[in-house]
């Protein structure tokens, strides 16, 4: 903060030399004495996201300057813990000084850590220059349960040709809150060569997502898809070996103002955080896919070539309802398109 007499402008980051003359020149007209950095509980701005798809954690920690100039700081020592709040197991973070994408100097910190689903982590950072601990707190989402619904493909003849329809519904439970991003998939095999196809179609058509019973009903367009595929894809070179599902979980307080990431306004300090004497924010992430097939009958009506073996033969299996999987490896895009 630059301070004179009651005013105070923030200063954040780095500052333009002419417009930092031009402020002290105005400034110097004041009584009070330039005082260019105003004392804050404020320590250093804590950032990253436990993840419960990986087996290595990371956070990146930057600590706030007590001069504008950043080589005139001394080394700060960093010690960095997180506790869980579930079992109380404690465990030392290890930190590397690093130079991150944006040009700031920090500590990349690293554990290998499997974050276990519904306990909350207290993440704590020390240091003998700090007077206070800055700390932070997540929750990880529970492992929801998702039901796949039996699938409904027709094909009738009318005024213009014949006429295919497909639908299915996945239901979601047990969800923390309306997912961050949902994920359609498929899986081929390819006829020439020894290997899978993958290919990720965004949902992004209205879902209902009930808050009060945390529940979300998945509707899937199966012949819109396959139209999609077919424009992107040769089906007629590929096997169809099933489909997918994953969602992406977010803790409960990992919520922009507005729902929307925007990073002008999440770069204003303290408009999102949730670090006690500091800024930045620490959350939790999780990644949830199901993976079923549909029949034989309806893989050919929708023009796929199925997989021998691979699928029923067209007697009803009702809804299957399972544990999701955390999806440690998410099938890999090799392609994205929209639909």
């Amino acid at each position: 903060m630059l301070q004179c007499g009651n005013i105070r402008l923030p200063v954040y980051g780095k500052i333009n030399l002419l417009v930092l003359s031009v402020v002290v020149f105005v400034f110097s007209a004041c009584d009070d004495t330039l005082n260019p950095i105003i004392e804050s509980d404020q320590q250093a701005t804590l950032w990253g996201t436990l993840d419960m798809n990986s087996d290595v954690q990371r956070l990146r920690v930057v600590p706030i300057r007590p001069v504008i100039d950043a080589r005139l700081m001394e080394k700060v020592d960093l010690d960095l813990r997180s506790i869980d709040l579930t079992t109380g197991e404690t465990v030392t973070w290890s930190g590397r000084e690093v130079t991150f994408s944006d040009g700031k100097a920090g500590v990349l910190f690293e554990i290998n850590l499997k974050i276990e689903p519904e306990h909350t982590y207290r993440i704590e950072l020390r240091s003998s220059s700090f007077p206070l601990v800055t700390s932070a707190e997540t929750t990880i989402p529970e492992v929801p349960i998702a039901t796949v619904h039996e699938e409904n493909v027709t094909a009738s003849t009318g005024p213009t040709g014949l006429v295919v329809r497909g639908s299915q519904s996945v239901v979601w439970t047990l969800l923390n809150g309306e997912p961050h991003e949902i994920e359609q998939w498929y899986r081929f095999l390819e006829f020439t060569e020894i290997g899978f196809v993958d290919f990720r179609l965004p949902y992004d058509v209205p879902n209902s997502y009930d808050d009060a019973l945390k529940r979300l009903e998945l509707a899937l367009d199966l012949k819109r898809q396959h139209d999609t595929l077919d424009t992107n894809l040769s089906l007629d070179q590929l096997l169809l070996v099933g489909l997918g599902q994953t969602i992406t979980l977010l803790d409960n307080k990992f919520v922009p103002p507005g729902g929307v990431f925007d990073l002008e306004i999440l770069a204003q300090p303290g408009t999102f955080s949730n670090v006690e004497n500091g800024f930045g924010f620490v959350g939790a992430v999780g990644r949830f896919s199901v993976e079923w097939v549909i029949s034989e009958k309806s893989a050919r009506i929708l023009n796929y070539n199925p997989l021998n073996g691979g699928f029923r033969i067209g007697n009803p299996i009702g809804p299957v309802t399972r544990l999701a999987e955390v999806a440690l490896s998410p099938w890999p895009a090799v392609q994205a398109a929209d639909y």
